[in-house]
């Protein structure tokens, strides 16, 4: 019964994937959701690595020192003169500050431009070889401007006199202060190399490390439609080329765990490769060949329990009435010379226990090809009971509870009262039996078999007919079987098990 309702149920399972949920869509969006993750990360971590690199870093004050060294040259005619040319340095200096001031990142398709907290804000001075202050330019938004002279720092102080020494390393010309402002100096050569004076330049910090990040922020949502499409796109096509490989290896696994759904085992799943899925299909392969072996060990443990089944069923049934029969034909046969009408009466008994055995022979073969109506088992075991009752003139009483219990646990039932009922009716020598079925719980239930007769002796071997008995109850889920006897108080047999009483 399983191959065929396998066999409606894996093509209906296929059928109802829609095909977004398929697991190439799947694998595919996934690759496109990670990517886009991975670039918008990845992005950040960059804009974030230049931050770190602008404020606490000495690659950008040090960058800025080669560009002062490189200008510097073009402000030696200024000082050439006594007293140097203020106006001429001035206006050089603003050029060259103006070249170099931009803090913006070029723009590109992505319009990236990082709006810092504000434009760079400090102070330029101009020293004469004797370090003597020649000009103050305050560093401002749009241009430099010029004030008046001030203290300077001692950091100002240290790469002046670097500088006036004939310093021209980078490295030593320039530091970076704790809150990220700078600090750089230069000497100013003639054309001779010798040195007319330095430029020492101290710039605030360009930004707060917190302001970067919002503006790192900011431009990665203003350009996350267009990293959406890009990164999108390419993981797309990346993602549907993979898994659409993936899905094909897959194929020949579905097919074949198909076929085994519909109990064709034949079917082989051959993934090549030697990688994972290769070696799950190498499994599942072995998996149905185990399955083959023991599907073919069920039909025939079924066989089996099916012959064992007809053999307890026609011991309990048809051998113990042709038992019986044979007893009554030789009653009749005893009698029939010197009273003919006893021996009638044994043999009208007789009649009835063919006809009883016949009945079994029709009920066993109904159990091998059911029909679609039939009474209720209650029905069929108290009429069994009232049968037993007239032909051994032992008063019998019934108790049966009137829930419907699976058929099979029916069947087992009613030839465990059969048997016993043959039991008493040869070896007790009682005038009367009960035969009872009652609910102990919600789905336990006892069955009892009792009589008054002169019970067990003390010393009993059991025979095949209690072993049946037993080996049917044990059988029953939960099933447990006992016998109770005192002398000349009658034997109760007793069956307990559990069951779930049909539309309960």
């Amino acid at each position: 019964m399983g191959g065929p309702a396998l066999a409606w149920q894996a093509p209906a399972v296929m059928r109802s994937v829609r095909p977004w949920h398929r697991l190439q869509w799947r694998l595919t969006l996934a690759y496109a959701g990670a990517t886009l993750g991975a670039t918008v990360l990845l992005l950040f971590a960059l804009l974030m690595g230049l931050g770190y690199l602008l404020l606490r870093t000495d690659l950008p004050v040090i960058g800025m020192a080669e560009e002062t060294l490189a200008f510097a040259p073009r402000l030696a005619p200024a000082m050439v003169t006594r007293p140097p040319d203020v106006a001429a340095l001035e206006q050089q200096l603003s050029r060259e500050f103006a070249r170099v001031r931009a803090t913006d990142l070029p723009k590109g398709p992505l319009e990236v431009r990082l709006e810092v907290a504000g434009p760079r804000r400090g102070v330029a001075r101009v020293f004469d070889s004797s370090g003597g202050e020649v000009l103050t330019l305050s560093v401002e938004p749009e241009a430099l401007v010029r004030v008046a002279a001030s203290a300077r720092t001692a950091e100002e102080t240290l790469l002046l006199e670097r500088a006036l020494s004939g310093a021209s390393e980078p490295e030593r010309l320039a530091s970076r202060g704790e809150d990220g402002g700078m600090c750089f100096a230069t000497p100013i050569r003639g054309q001779d190399g010798r040195v007319l004076g330095a430029v020492v330049v101290r710039l605030d910090a360009p930004f707060a490390m917190g302001d970067f990040a919002a503006s790192v922020v900011r431009v990665i949502t203003s350009s996350g439609v267009m990293l959406a499409l890009l990164s999108g796109l390419a993981s797309l096509l990346f993602g549907a080329f993979i898994t659409r490989r993936l899905v094909r290896r897959l194929q020949p696994m579905i097919d074949a765990t198909g076929a085994w759904a519909r109990g064709d085992f034949e079917a082989v799943a051959r993934v090549p490769g030697g990688d994972e899925l290769a070696a799950l299909a190498e499994h599942l392969n072995q998996m149905a060949g185990e399955l083959r072996t023991l599907v073919t060990l069920r039909q025939e443990l079924a066989a089996s329990e099916e012959r064992n089944r007809l053999a307890r069923d026609l011991h309990d049934t048809v051998k113990q009435r042709l038992f019986a029969t044979a007893m009554q034909l030789g009653a009749a046969r005893t009698l029939l010379p010197r009273n003919p009408e006893k021996a009638e009466a044994h043999l009208v008994q007789a009649s009835e226990l063919v006809g009883g055995s016949q009945r079994d022979l029709m009920a066993i073969l109904r159990q091998l090809r059911p029909s679609a109506q039939r009474e209720s088992w209650t029905t069929q075991l108290s009429r069994e009971v009232e049968t037993w009752s007239r032909r051994t003139g032992i008063s019998a009483e019934t108790r049966l509870s009137e829930d419907a219990l699976p058929a099979h646990v029916a069947e087992a039932l009613t030839r465990i009262v059969q048997e016993g009922l043959a039991n008493i009716a040869r070896h007790s020598g009682a005038s009367r039996a009960r035969v009872s079925l009652e609910r102990a719980g919600p789905s336990r239930y006892t069955l009892e078999i009792e009589d008054d007769g002169r019970g067990l002796p003390a010393t009993r071997s059991g025979g095949m007919g209690l072993d049946i008995m037993r080996e049917r109850a044990e059988a029953l889920p939960g099933g447990g079987f006992s016998i109770g006897s005192e002398e000349r108080k009658g034997v109760r047999l007793q069956v307990t098990f559990h069951a779930q009483a049909d539309g309960s």
